[in-house]
């Protein structure tokens, strides 16, 4: 496309090529000279008549001179052409022609690179490789920011037409870029999308419902720059709020102060001064509310263009199935990028090399998993949310296939509770909440001058009644040994995920620690039938040893599988292609915010 970039401007080419798509019949009969015959609404919003016949040069041909109509540049007709080209959107389309498309062998590529723990992909009968023409939508977006001031900025983002999802990724973008103006490819058919039920990838509503992602995602790029946009505005805010309090706290003051020395008799005259004080209340009260809505914050997207990138990949259909569902995905080789496209989250539709297969024949990622049935223990994703039930006496999940119903009272219940749903004179039996036992103090000799400790954290447990009459307590002794630890830490939010491998690619157990607002929840997903450690609230510690309160946790999951600390593995994940290793655990500055530990504290004290 450079060439056309330095092409220089051709008249006849841009006045023939508008007339022509707007359906008119070119046809050249003479030398430099063009008889033309359009629509009549065509030749209406132009002013001419239907048939013209048009020239691009001055030179004077005998017999022509007076039929043909000579234009340049700034003749009307080119102005009005001009002028309703402007009015349209400056929509464009491009082609990516030098890929490879002999790639074979994807089933096998698909079972090494992406991690399903509980699945696995199989070959679908009787398929193949085939070769596909996939795209990407670029959206441009002008991007308005009102605030105290008006910000302009343009947003570009492109989405995947096919998995539905924005490329974030520089180096895919920086590919996507080098596109040529004519396709070099024939044949091939159009991929479906996989994200939505149309099966046409450019119909209306399809593309309707991409737009509605693109915004999304043009949102989601701006949210640091409008994070740092909120932080001064409440900032210029409050330094407002304050002097329109002080300028009315001293009116108040004053007038108080007068009040004071009338006499208590002189009711008319009180009764003025309180006339007053409200009319100054009031007065405040709409000089703040004014002061907060200019610095309220708002983004308006408005679509300028688009541009449509076409690519051909190579495809092929596979089965992932587990003891309780089978689902068919396609797998997809980029040749432009030499690697499998992630396969998509089928709840938030965010790709990943790692995702789990529900019961309900769903992908999901773990963060988009609803609970784990504590009978069969199986796992639903949060698309299928309804198929898990609660307990009547423990409030556990129950999926619908496990819950037993009462042939009495018709209330279901698990299997450790059965016959519990009407014990307590026709309502559910109430079991005890266990007491948990403090921690331990660590065996360590104190300093000389021991600074203050914060007192040993409680613990509550997020759901109600665990077990029938035993205590929360951790098992003396492993069910199984493991053979390392990967934690991955995350950034952008207070999670630390720990994956207790069994093998390279089976995960033994699952641990969860995340700084909610009632305190640090702790969930495991692990063998055994009743973790002791699942479902547990800590009171979050400040701000200076939270690092110590979370890596005492994840010793303990050291210790109760028997990793060795050289087998513990910290992945510190800044985007789904960005993740670092580090040797030891260090906490993001997330973690150590102290609006959000007191709002944690806050919340753990009220459970």
């Amino acid at each position: 496309m450079s060439d056309l970039h330095h092409e220089r401007f051709d008249l006849s080419r841009f006045v023939l090529d508008y007339l022509a798509q707007q359906g008119s019949v070119v046809a050249p009969p003479a030398f430099a000279t063009y008889e033309v015959l359009m629509p009549e609404e065509v030749a209406a919003e132009l002013g001419v008549d239907d048939f013209l016949s048009l020239r691009f040069d001055a030179a004077a041909v005998a017999g022509d001179v007076d039929a043909a109509v000579v234009l340049s540049v700034n003749h009307p007709i080119v102005d009005k052409i001009a002028a309703l080209v402007a009015q349209q959107p400056a929509n464009a389309a491009g082609f990516i022609n030098h890929v490879r498309l002999d790639k074979r062998g994807l089933v096998d590529l698909a079972r090494k690179q992406f991690g399903l723990p509980n699945a696995r992909a199989d070959f679908v009968p009787k398929t193949q490789e085939c070769s596909e023409l996939h795209h990407y939508l670029q959206f441009n977006f002008k991007a308005t920011i009102l605030s105290e001031e008006k910000q302009e900025d343009a947003v570009s983002v492109t989405m995947d037409v096919q998995s539905g999802y924005a490329v974030a990724e520089r180096a895919h973008l920086d590919l996507l870029a080098l596109v040529e103006a004519e396709a070099r490819f024939d044949g091939f058919p159009l991929a479906p999308p996989r994200w939505t039920r149309h099966s046409e990838p450019l119909a209306a509503e399809t593309l309707q419902k991409l737009l509605v992602r693109a915004e999304a995602a043009a949102r989601a790029s701006l949210a640091p720059r409008l994070a740092a946009l909120a932080t001064r505005m409440e900032h210029h805010l409050a330094l407002d709020l304050a002097r329109i309090n002080q300028y009315y706290d001293e009116l108040a003051a004053d007038l108080r102060s007068r009040q004071g020395r009338v006499d208590r008799i002189d009711a008319a005259r009180r009764q003025e001064f309180d006339d007053k004080l409200a009319m100054i209340e009031a007065e405040r009260r709409t000089k703040t509310a004014d002061v907060s809505a200019r610095y309220g914050l708002r983004i308006e997207l408005e679509l300028i263009n688009t541009l449509l990138i076409t690519q051909p990949k190579v495809t092929i259909p596979v089965n992932i199935s587990n003891r309780t569902a089978t689902i068919q995905r396609t797998v997809v080789w980029d040749p432009l990028m030499h690697r499998l496209e992630a396969l998509v989250c089928d709840v938030c539709g965010q790709p990943s090399d790692s995702l789990q297969l529900c019961s309900g024949g769903h992908l999901a990622h773990d963060a988009c998993l609803a609970p784990q049935c504590v009978d069969c223990k199986r796992i639903f994703c949060r698309c299928c949310a309804d198929a898990i039930k609660s307990c009547v006496v423990c409030g556990r999940p129950v999926c619908r296939h496990s819950l037993i119903s009462c042939s009495i009272c018709g209330r279901g219940s698990c299997r450790e509770h059965q016959g519990l749903c009407h014990a307590a004179e026709g309502q559910p039996a109430v079991v005890p909440v266990p007491t948990p036992k403090p921690p331990k103090k660590p065996s360590v000799e104190p300093p000389a001058v021991a600074p203050a400790k914060p007192p040993p954290s409680p613990v509550v447990r997020n759901k109600p009644a665990p077990l029938l009459g035993r205590e929360a307590t951790a098992p003396a002794e492993p069910v199984t040994i493991g053979v390392r630890i990967d934690v991955q830490i995350y950034e952008d939010k207070p999670m630390i995920v720990a994956f207790v491998m069994r093998s390279t690619k089976r995960v033994l157990a699952k641990r969860m620690i995340e700084l909610t607002p009632q305190g640090l929840l702790v969930s495991c997903h692990c063998e055994k039938s009743n973790c002791a450690a699942d479902g547990y609230y800590h009171r979050p510690v400040p701000p200076a040893v939270i690092d110590k309160q979370v890596g005492d946790m994840l010793l303990g999951l050291q210790k109760e599988y028997l990793v060795p600390g050289k087998k513990v593995h910290y992945l510190y994940v800044y985007s789904e292609r960005d993740v670092q290793t580090r040797p030891v655990l260090v906490l993001p500055a997330v973690w150590r915010d102290p609006v959000r530990l007191t709002e944690a504290e806050r919340g753990f004290s009220q459970l």
